[in-house]
């Protein structure tokens, strides 16, 4: 309804996930790759920034503390920025992943065969795909998605400089982060689901404090520790059982640690339902120079990250002792992270 309130047309915003789906312009490699037909103005990050800015206004005025979750769709498949954003980066002057031609040896058969289907193969347009040897294919969704960065870039601009406006940067936490990554080529894969690699599993985490000053760290943090760090920042206490640790000691000291691993769970049981060749279940660990992926079909990945940073060299059973190492410590890490483990609320009576 916002969009369509703004003058916007139902049968340009409302459209089918397919290649026949409208579009101004759209890759003759991708048809998630295209222009949208209609303007800047009716899209989902213009949404998102107008109606922040209006939250955090209507806050103001009311006084009192506030908080605003400002949720960006973008960036994300199909890589459709609108308008000016669209050709805001040239496909030619994208710089190729690394690990493009990645022949995945090693790798989980299923990781393999996914490399191998082409995007113009896919079965939905959820599903992960390769890059297949196309490297123009990868460029020209490297500068879309480009663009919808740009444009969330843009609109956090605008909300920076409301809380500027309304006097509310000196007294207000910022929080920027995402929920996953992409691969966007790395190991020539594309796109997120089922593959652990740290294209998908990275993602940034900026928290800014106005009382403290800015620093960075190497220290290891997951977004389950997000909500004990803003509720130690905002005084108030944690109820019991919750999950992850609080930050404030990193943000304090770029030296300091509250964590030697981050567990990373991923389900999807419809793997078993459509009998899909990819794992219903996958754990990850992650140290501070080790990652261990282990599947529920059994495959096994052991990177030395320290030494292997692009993960293109699995370690398999060649180091008995540290892959025993992180066998123990994944089972410990499951182990802490099971709701029942972590207790449970009691009455004060």
């Amino acid at each position: 309804m916002w969009a369509l309130d703004r003058g916007g047309r139902l049968e340009d915003l409302m459209v089918s996930m397919t290649a026949e789906s409208p579009a101004r312009r759209r890759s003759e490699r991708w048809w998630q790759v295209y222009e949208p037909p209609y303007s800047a103005e009716f899209h989902s990050s213009a949404f998102v920034t107008e109606r922040t800015i209006a939250f955090i206004e209507d806050a103001a005025r009311r006084g009192g503390p506030w908080l605003a979750w400002a949720s960006f769709p973008d960036p994300h498949h199909p890589m459709s920025p609108p308008g000016e954003w669209f050709d805001r980066h040239s496909p030619d002057d994208m710089e190729l992943p690394a690990t493009v031609d990645d022949p995945l040896e090693g790798a989980p058969r299923y990781v393999q065969a996914i490399s191998q289907l082409h995007p113009s193969s896919q079965r939905n347009w959820v599903t992960p795909c390769g890059v297949a040897g196309d490297h123009e294919l990868v460029r020209e969704a490297m500068a879309a998605t480009y663009g919808m960065i740009e444009m969330i870039d843009d609109g956090i601009g605008q909300i920076l400089a409301a809380l500027d406006r309304l006097g509310q940067a000196d007294n207000t936490i910022i929080v920027f982060t995402s929920d996953h990554g992409d691969m966007m080529g790395d190991h020539s894969l594309m796109l997120k689901g089922f593959l652990h690699y740290r294209g998908t599993l990275a993602v940034p985490m900026v928290v800014v404090d106005p009382r403290r000053p800015p620093g960075r760290t190497d220290s290891l943090a997951g977004s389950i520790d997000l909500g004990p760090t803003l509720l130690e920042l905002a005084d108030v206490r944690g109820y019991d059982g919750i999950g992850g640790r609080s930050l404030v000691p990193v943000l304090d000291d770029a030296g300091a640690s509250v964590r030697d691993e981050v567990l990373i769970e991923d389900d999807f049981p419809g793997a078993l339902v459509i009998n899909l060749p990819i794992p219903s279940k996958t754990r990850t660990l992650v140290t501070a120079d080790l990652r261990l992926t282990r599947h529920s079909d059994g495959s096994e990945q052991l990177f030395d990250m320290a030494t292997d940073p692009d993960e293109v060299a699995p370690l398999g059973r060649t180091d008995p002792a540290r892959r025993a190492e992180m066998y123990e410590r994944l089972a410990a890490a499951l182990m802490e992270a099971d709701d029942l483990a972590r207790g449970m609320p009691l009455s004060a009576a």
